[in-house]
């Protein structure tokens, strides 16, 4: 693209600072030069007429997966990133999981050295422990030297808690956040959906939504002994909510995600026992993801992640309560919140300012707004166009999808990372 360019006739939608307007933006040298609606457009190369369409920084996803290096037909960086641009993604994070627990200091180097060669940015997070076993802290100070944005431990807490004081104490002196999933072991380990008549009817081994609540209280209470700063990784349930709300009382460095798979699906949807909606968390029931969402319209989610999760055919193959957890969401994540928008359970600030500014806050990152100075990473929106999710058509090799075949009103149409066109609709 040109090293000057100006997109006009576009409704700017800045969350950081609360703007809904009609405007555009002028771009030099990869940053932004100017917002409003009277842009000086007399150095621009290149004019893109937005045609009324939403305009606002690409979005951050915290969380976010690839499977295992060599893992036949498996999802690679180059596909992840593909599917991060297609979804409006300029930023996103690697974070750890079982195949890839990125524990250990040389190999986070090796693959962060990549990452520029990618269209999107791409970060990591650092395993907290060894395999993500939760009995020995892992090479976290080398790996946060070397640029970790944070520090993960997966899908399972840490149960011990003096190790969980050890590696909160450490990550502390790094300002690294601890991100950890809020579940009792005792309580979650083993189970495959949220306790509840329709778990029960089908004899799947269930998780109370009171798990969440235990977790984040011992969690919070180490927190408050190590003044370390803990997010609340995927918070699922209105147990979950209260108890977040209960430890932000107490003046304590606290952050919570919560996965669009929660938002916007219910434990309705897994009735068939399709393993599509086999997730981790499990779908919870209407009444917790109506509090989520409300959460979210309050401020009280500081990001919303995708929660990609590419899975092999195989395993997605399994029954229901035998089928390996997690769905594609990198390119559906915004159809999916839209129809929110659209019901009118959240205004399209409220959607899209965890997906922008919270995270970039959270990380201290200077894109997710739009102002001048500012890395110039945008996405256009067409905040009605009609589509059918179909995973033969995602970027990614694999089609592991809680959406499949949804109808979904609103697509992103173009992405730019630095002022480069990373992603075109139509081209």
């Amino acid at each position: 693209m040109s090293a000057s360019f100006a997109i006009t006739n576009a409704r700017l939608i800045d969350p950081a600072s609360d703007h809904d307007a009609p405007g555009g933006v002028l771009v030099e040298d990869g940053l932004i030069a100017q917002v409003g609606d009277d842009i000086d457009l007399t150095g621009a190369d290149e004019v893109i007429d937005a045609g009324g369409k939403v305009l606002a920084p690409a979005l951050i996803d915290l969380r976010c997966a690839k499977e295992a290096a060599l893992t036949p037909d498996g999802e690679t960086l180059p596909s992840l990133a593909a599917s991060a641009a297609a979804g409006g993604f300029g930023s996103i994070v690697l974070a750890p999981n079982a195949s890839a627990p990125l524990d250990k200091a040389d190999g986070f180097a090796g693959m962060s050295r990549g990452f520029a060669h990618y269209p999107v940015r791409i970060y990591s997070a650092a395993g907290a422990t060894r395999a993500l076993a939760g009995t020995e802290m892992s090479e976290l100070g080398l790996m946060a030297r070397g640029g970790a944005v944070y520090a993960g431990h997966g899908d399972h807490t840490i149960s011990d808690s003096k190790t969980l004081r050890r590696v909160m104490s450490y990550a502390s002196q790094f300002d690294l956040w601890l991100a950890l999933r809020p579940a009792d072991p005792a309580l979650s380990q083993g189970t495959v959906a949220t306790e509840s008549d329709w778990s029960s009817r089908f004899g799947l081994p269930a998780e109370p939504t009171i798990s969440e609540r235990i977790a984040i209280d011992r969690d919070a209470s180490i927190a408050a002994l190590t003044g370390g700063k803990l997010m609340i990784d995927r918070v699922s349930t209105r147990e979950g909510l209260s108890a977040i709300r209960q430890a932000r009382k107490r003046d304590l460095e606290i952050a919570a995600t919560c996965a669009i798979a929660h938002m916007t699906l219910n434990e309705v949807d897994a009735g068939a026992l399709d393993s599509a909606f086999r997730i981790d968390p499990p779908l919870r029931l209407e009444d917790d993801r109506r509090a989520l969402v409300e959460a979210v319209a309050d401020g009280e989610i500081d990001a919303i992640v995708s929660d990609h999760r590419p899975t092999p055919f195989d395993d997605k193959g399994e029954p229901f309560a035998l089928a390996i957890a997690g769905t594609l969401s990198l390119e559906t994540l915004l159809g999916a919140l839209l129809g929110l928008v659209h019901e009118g359970e959240l205004t399209l600030l409220q959607a899209l300012r965890p997906l922008t500014c919270g995270p970039a806050d959270l990380l201290g990152l200077p894109q997710g707004r739009l102002r001048a100075g500012a890395p110039a990473d945008l996405v256009l929106i067409d905040g009605d166009k009609p589509w059918v999710c179909d995973p033969a058509e995602f970027r990614s090799p694999r089609g592991n999808s809680a959406w499949s075949r949804r109808r979904f009103s609103g697509q992103v149409t173009q992405t730019f990372v630095d002022g480069r066109r990373i992603h075109n609709y139509n081209a």
